[in-house]
């Protein structure tokens, strides 16, 4: 045996030995361990990745939407405005706020000299036809006879057609004043609906077409007025669908946006905007407030990831984390747009079918930080 043989056997065994211990440590980083890789990658143990959320990015519409605050109100064509007909002095108030009535109701009555006037040229219409008629027959029975001239019958032929013409005339004028006799005049409802609001008060004096009296809203006509910034009018422009959040009824209700207003407001700078029910419950009413939320699909090939998945570094740079086909994370800068809803879009970066944390970022990165 030669003298060096102890000493050598010893040296290899022991290298044999660190040998294994770091295959060995190798391993368990893989599994059940943190390791860190090239690059600035970071693998974690098993016990740690069951707290993250690792999903592949796909280029999809946009699920969330962009939230505004409204309320419910009557359409234009919805509303109905009572206003006086005649002038006169108003006597009495038939109808409160919130009232339902149907067509023929009498909301209020007016007294007006001029309906008296009405109804006296009709009486006297009336007066006049008779006469008029008793005269005519007259005159035919006595040309029957060969004692009346022909002449004296046509007379009294053309007097009765302009007295029936006055009277059709003064029914039309007197229809306006409705039944009844004197100065009074019933103002009654021409639909069905709810009473929005009364501004007539007894003794007030009114004139036709002026100021309106009562206001009658009709219950299945209600959709939701809205304001947008002037900035964001093309995004609700391009809205595929809409989401009408009544707190007051517990009630989320489809719908559409059906307009937007050709101006904005001067002040807010905002623009109204309106949306349509698909469905209304029975108990909806004007004036209550809302929350739209309106929804429009991304353009193509957008991504968009949770705020969750995008870390802020530095101040300023913006890092995921995807996941390799090795199990090993990868931090990735990237570029992003606009956030809605708790997503944000990104612009640069990514590509789609990468698979990138979307929950537990942060847990990677404070492993990475802590293998540094």
């Amino acid at each position: 045996m030669l003298p060096w043989g102890r000493p050598w056997l010893f040296s290899l065994a022991l290298c044999l030995t660190t040998a294994c211990g770091k295959d060995e440590s190798q391993t368990r980083g893989a599994t059940g361990s943190t390791a860190k890789g090239d690059g600035g990658t970071v693998q974690l143990a098993d016990a740690s990745r069951k707290f993250l959320v690792i999903e592949p990015v796909s280029a999809s519409e946009n699920p969330q939407g962009r939230s505004y605050f409204g309320r419910t109100a009557f359409r234009p064509k919805a509303l109905s405005a009572m206003t006086a007909p005649f002038a006169g002095r108003v006597v009495a108030i038939e109808v409160e706020p919130g009232q339902k009535v149907k067509s023929g109701a009498t909301l209020f009555t007016i007294e007006s000299a001029d309906v008296l006037g009405l109804r006296t040229t009709l009486a006297q219409a009336r007066l006049k036809v008779r006469t008029a008629e008793e005269v005519l027959a007259r005159q035919n029975e006595m040309v029957k006879k060969g004692v009346g001239l022909e002449v004296e019958r046509f007379d009294a032929e053309m007097k009765a057609r302009e007295a029936r013409g006055e009277l059709e005339r003064a029914e039309r004028n007197a229809a306006l004043a409705g039944g009844g006799q004197g100065t009074k005049v019933n103002v009654r409802s021409q639909v069905d609906g709810v009473i929005v609001s009364v501004q007539a008060a007894p003794g007030a004096m009114v004139q036709p077409g002026g100021e309106t009296l009562v206001e009658i809203g009709d219950p299945t006509g209600l959709w939701v007025a809205a304001d947008v910034p002037e900035g964001e009018v093309a995004q609700v422009a391009k809205a595929t669908k809409a989401e009408v959040t009544i707190s007051a009824l517990n009630v989320t209700l489809p719908g559409r946006v059906a307009g937007i207003a050709p101006r904005s407001d001067a002040e807010t700078r905002r623009t109204p905007f309106y949306v349509e029910l698909e469905s209304a419950p029975e108990e909806l009413r004007a004036g209550l407030l809302v929350r739209v939320t309106v929804f429009g699909a991304s353009a193509e090939g957008e991504l968009w990831l949770p705020v969750t998945a995008v870390l802020l570094k530095d101040g300023s740079r913006r890092i995921v984390y995807v996941e390799d086909k090795t199990g090993r994370f990868i931090p990735r800068e990237v570029e992003v747009g606009d956030e809605r809803g708790g997503r944000v879009r990104v612009l640069k970066g990514l590509a789609p079918g990468e698979r990138v944390v979307m929950r537990g970022a942060l847990l990677v990165d404070r492993e990475a930080e802590q293998l540094l």
